[in-house]
């Protein structure tokens, strides 16, 4: 079976957790810091590191035991292969759709930033001048964000020829899993988009700390798929239509 990238993130942040737990009691308990002299600020961090820990091991372990029943599912939707051609044509015509996306959010981030920061600039000049500075250092840091991480998709997709296993609560494409049935996420919308390469492009969104977060991803139809793609499609379709209507 194939190693689950999932379930070693989980492992980790339970080390994390652990590490934590000891932050929060060794030093005190042990002597080396008195309470005042630094042992509960210490104390107060392990118990932050502790927390994330957990909150994010509980979520990985669940994105594992997805990634899992994915990979022995045998009554999969789909378990696609791609020639060399094929998947070369999908990671460049990926790669233009994910990075015009990314940019096309940052231009409207950046927008509003500047708009923003320079009518402080202009009501408060001593004060609205370090919060332009501080826009223009968002926009620095949201542009290297997106160029960071279009570049790392880029590069797994070159670096390792696909392949998807599509499932009814999620999808593995290249390794790397997107799944609509872990604490509060959900599929939203999919449709087959006809190019060169045709695609099934998929949205789910998830629960973040500002609400929902919404991820799209693209999965290339190999050559001879095309009805089996149109029944997938079909069958998300209606499994959204039941959902909306119950």
């Amino acid at each position: 079976m194939k190693s689950n990238p999932q379930k070693k993130v989980a492992i980790g942040a339970l080390v994390a957790a652990f590490v934590g737990l000891f932050l929060m009691f060794g030093p005190i308990g042990f002597g080396w810091l008195d309470g005042f002299g630094g042992g509960f600020a210490l104390a107060a961090f392990g118990l932050l590191i502790m927390i994330t820990g957990i909150v994010t091991a509980v979520l990985f372990f669940k994105l594992a035991k997805s990634y899992d029943r994915i990979l022995l599912d045998k009554n999969l939707l789909a378990r696609w292969t791609y020639t060399d051609e094929e998947w070369r044509a999908y990671t460049e015509a990926d790669y233009r759709i994910d990075r015009k996306n990314r940019w096309t959010l940052v231009g409207i981030i950046s927008a509003f930033a500047i708009f923003f920061g320079i009518v402080f600039a202009i009501v408060d000049p001593e004060a609205g001048i370090w919060v332009l500075y501080t826009m223009l250092g968002l926009i620095a840091l949201v542009s290297l964000t997106a160029f960071l991480t279009s570049q790392q998709n880029y590069r797994r997709n070159v670096k390792h020829k696909g392949e998807a296993l599509i499932a009814s609560d999620g999808i593995i494409l290249n390794g790397q899993l997107h799944a609509w049935n872990v604490i509060g996420s959900r599929l939203e919308r999919v449709e087959q988009i006809e190019g060169t390469p045709s695609l099934i492009e998929f949205e789910y969104s998830a629960v973040s700390r500002s609400g929902r977060d919404s991820y799209t991803v693209r999965v290339p139809i190999p050559a001879g798929q095309e009805k089996g793609a149109r029944d997938i499609v079909q069958f998300f379709k209606d499994a959204l239509g039941q959902s909306h209507t119950e």
